[in-house]
């Protein structure tokens, strides 16, 4: 970072963009950390740097092995700019890895076809799709797997209702507490035992234990949230606890503290 200047720019070769930019060094520092990080586990190799005047290009290259066991090498190229002794910017390129290919019979004159509005954009490399899932799954639980541990009593985490109270009174997940994400503080949480988190809320409308498992995790907790929600716990047919336990098949918003 001694090298990087103060209003320094650094395009990653990965992100939404296509690629994440960065400005200023305190940012430019995280996107490093970050991609450092993403990259981690494969093996580096340099390459040719040619630096003419106040730019440079430098290659490099990534080997690594893939879910199914295969290695292979990732290229790409840094463009850099410099004032004096200092990095001014960084623009990162990378080679995607993906298959191109035949054109089809029928296909247009320009070698293309429309395609199923499934494939029109094409699936990512499985390396990165692995990592996008895993991703996910590191982030969110379902309903199924939640009743899966209550039923066979492997609980090993504290359900977080994170709607109002007077819902959580009405109907709510066996064994869940009552914390709506408005109220979530270090006080609070100072109660709750020190076990992961799972927080949910009304459904897939409502965002509240999304709003919660922010919080919460901001405060240091480990978290996850269950999609779906109470409606689609009620859907599968798990039962519930409460003033006014749920008959699932009989089921109405008003019964699942969707309204009061």
């Amino acid at each position: 970072m001694s090298f990087v200047s103060d209003d320094c720019v650094y395009s990653a070769s990965v992100g939404p963009e296509p690629g994440t930019t960065y400005r200023g060094r305190a940012e430019v520092r995280d996107g490093f950390a970050r991609m450092l990080a993403f990259d981690q586990g494969r093996e580096r190799h340099g390459g040719e740097t040619i630096v003419v005047g106040d730019a440079a290009y430098a290659e490099w290259s990534f080997d690594e092995t893939t879910p199914n066991g295969e290695r292979r090498t990732i290229r790409g190229f840094d463009v850099f700019r410099f004032r004096g002794d200092q990095i001014t910017q960084k623009d990162a390129f990378r080679k995607v890895l993906a298959t191109v290919d035949a054109p089809a019979v029928g296909a247009g004159e320009n070698g293309t076809t429309p395609g199923s509005p499934v494939t029109t954009v094409a699936a990512t490399d499985p390396t990165e799709s692995a990592r996008h899932f895993n991703d996910r799954l590191a982030h969110e639980t379902d309903c199924a797997d939640v009743w899966k541990a209550i039923e066979s009593d492997a609980v090993d985490f504290v359900l977080v209702d994170c709607r109002p109270e007077g819902n959580y009174n009405k109907a709510h997940l066996p064994g869940a507490i009552s914390l709506p994400w408005q109220e979530i503080t270090a006080d609070r949480l100072a109660a709750v035992p020190d076990r992961p988190l799972v927080t949910y809320c009304w459904g897939p409308s409502c965002n509240a234990a999304t709003k919660g498992a922010q919080r919460l995790a901001a405060l240091g907790r480990p978290v996850k949230e269950m999609i779906g929600g109470l409606e689609y716990w009620i859907r599968e047919g798990h039962p519930t606890e409460g003033r006014r336990p749920v008959e699932p098949a009989a089921a109405k918003p008003i019964d699942w503290g969707l309204v009061t």
